[in-house]
């Protein structure tokens, strides 16, 4: 098992209702993040996946552990096309996991850091730094794009938009 993480939306046709947002005029992007999440999980049927270090799937929800990731996935993105070394925290009680990013030349290692019982094995990963970006910038697409499935106005504001036209 490799490293990936992804979100899929699977809302069953005929079941999408509007999803409305509080939107306020100059939200950051972490409050458009944190509401994004919000209704996407509202919605249901969406499920947000991680799977490396020796667990083909880490339990995790669309309200708060998407939200933790996507949260930081700019700066990830970042990161990772520049060559730098970036961490994503995954803070939430019950995975608290910090995730670091190390550039390797063509490569991005990846290790894993776990402050509960759980034991990453093994303890860091490597993979293509151009599979990377492209899993990341697939993850920002699929985002985007439940929340134009579920009618939610999120989907009309910056980056999501952006998103949505494969700008990631």
């Amino acid at each position: 098992m490799s490293f990936s993480v992804s979100f899929n939306l699977a809302v069953p046709s005929g079941a999408v209702a509007l999803a409305s947002a509080g939107l306020e005029p100059g939200d950051n992007y972490e409050t458009l993040v944190m509401e994004a999440c919000s209704v996407l999980s509202d919605a249901g049927g969406g499920t947000f996946h991680i799977g490396g270090f020796g667990s083909d799937e880490w339990p995790l929800d669309v309200a708060y552990d998407l939200s933790a990731f996507m949260e930081q996935l700019p700066s990830l993105l970042v990161g990772v096309r520049d060559r730098r070394e970036v961490e994503v925290d995954l803070y939430s009680q019950g995975i608290e996991r910090t995730l670091t990013f190390r550039p390797s030349g063509d490569l991005v290692v990846i290790h894993c850091d776990s402050r509960t019982n759980w034991v990453p094995i093994p303890g860091h990963e490597s993979i293509a730094r151009s599979e990377l970006v492209a899993m990341l910038s697939k993850l920002a697409e699929d985002f985007a794009r439940g929340l134009k499935v579920i009618n939610s106005e999120l989907s009309e504001v910056a980056p999501f938009e952006r998103w949505l036209e494969g700008e990631v």
